[in-house]
C-alpha cells in the first residue's frame, strides 16, 4: 500500500466530498476518484456509501480513517525529526565540564540559550577534570568541554569564554573584615584554603612562589577541588581563601569578600573542541558561545 493512497483517503473521509478534497490535494478529480477506488480493492473493503451529492464513510471507513491518521501523523513527525537532524537541531550533545563553568554561570547561560532555539536537543552531561576532557575530545567521545586550565594539546581548538578576578573569602568575624582595603603584608602568615581543580603539590608551590613576590607568605592548611568545599571550611574558620567573584552570589551570608586587585591569579574557563568538522548539533553550540 502507498503512503500515497491513505493521504487521498484521508483528505476525502474527512471532507466527504470528492472535489474539495481534490482542491485541498492540489490534483484532479477523476484520479483522486481512481484511486480511491484503488485502495478500496486493494484492501478488499468499502469505504464509502456514494450519491449524487456527496459521500459518506462506511463503518469499515471510519475505522480506516482513525487508523490512517495515526499512521499519518507518526510518518510526519519522523519527515520533521529528519529535517531537524539534517539541519543539526536535534539529537544528543556530550559536554564536559569542570565545576568553574557552573560556578561562573557560563554553562547553565550557554544550555538555557540554546535549547530556546533547538528545544528537541538533548544534553549527556558529566562533570570531568580538564586533563582528562582533552583526552575525551581528542577520541570524540565529547563534543564540547568547558576546563579550567589551558589546554595545549594538537587537534584540540579552545576559546575563552570566561574571565574573573579572583576575590578574597573569609569568615565575616575575621579581623580584616572590618576594613575595606587589604594589603599583602596583612595576609602574611595567614592560614589557607587552596582551591585547585586537582590536588597538585606543585601547583601549590607555584601559588606560594606567586604569593612571595607579592609580599607575603600563606601558610596552607587544605587543599579542596571544589569551590564549595573551600566556601564550607573557610566558613568553619580554617583559613582564608581566592576564589572567583561569581562564587560570592552562592556563598553562606557569614562570609566576607574583599577585593585585592594586585593578587594577579585570574579565573578563566575555556571552551574546547575538536580541530576537525563538528557534528552539525555541536557546531550550532559552539557558535552560541560567541553570541
Amino acid at each position: 500500500m502507498e503512503l500515497r493512497l491513505l493521504e487521498y483517503f484521508v483528505a476525502v473521509a474527512e471532507l466527504e466530498h470528492v472535489g474539495k478534497a481534490a482542491q485541498r490535494l492540489h490534483v484532479s478529480q477523476s484520479p483522486l476518484s481512481r484511486q480511491v477506488r484503488r485502495l478500496e480493492k486493494e484492501l478488499d473493503l468499502q469505504l464509502f456509501v456514494r450519491s449524487r451529492q456527496r459521500i459518506y464513510l462506511t463503518e469499515s471507513g471510519r475505522w480506516l480513517l482513525q487508523r490512517a491518521k495515526g499512521l499519518l501523523g507518526q510518518f510526519e513527525k519522523i519527515r520533521k525529526e529528519s529535517e531537524q537532524r539534517a539541519r543539526g537541531e536535534t539529537g544528543t550533545l556530550a559536554i564536559a565540564f569542570t565545576s568553574a563553568a557552573i560556578w561562573s554561570g557560563i554553562l547553565p547561560r550557554l544550555i538555557k540559550k540554546f535549547r530556546t532555539r533547538h528545544p528537541a536537543a538533548r544534553f549527556s552531561l558529566q562533570q570531568m577534570r580538564s586533563t582528562l576532557q582533552v583526552e575525551a575530545v581528542k577520541a570524540g567521545r565529547i563534543d564540547i568541554g568547558f576546563v579550567s586550565t589551558l589546554p595545549n594539546e594538537e587537534g584540540v581548538e579552545y576559546q575563552c569564554v570566561a574571565e574573573e578576578n579572583s576575590l578574597l573569602v573569609m569568615p565575616g568575624s575575621h579581623p580584616l573584615a572590618k576594613g575595606r582595603s587589604i594589603r599583602p603584608e596583612d595576609l602574611d602568615g595567614l592560614k589557607w584554603i587552596f582551591l585547585s581543580e586537582t590536588i597538585s603539590l606543585e601547583k601549590q608551590n607555584q601559588f606560594c612562589a606567586a604569593c612571595a613576590k607579592i609580599g607575603f607568605v600563606p601558610e596552607i592548611v587544605q587543599n579542596v577541588t571544589e569551590p564549595a568545599t573551600l566556601l564550607a571550611f573557610v566558613e568553619s574558620g580554617l583559613g582564608v581563601g581566592l576564589i572567583r567573584g561569581t562564587a560570592r552570589k552562592y556563598a553562606p551570608r557569614t562570609l566576607a569578600f574583599r577585593e585585592v586587585p594586585w593578587i594577579p591569579f585570574k579565573n578563566r574557563t575555556f571552551m574546547i573542541r575538536s580541530a576537525g568538522e563538528l557534528r552539525p548539533l555541536a557546531a550550532a553550540l559552539a557558535r552560541y558561545v560567541d553570541q
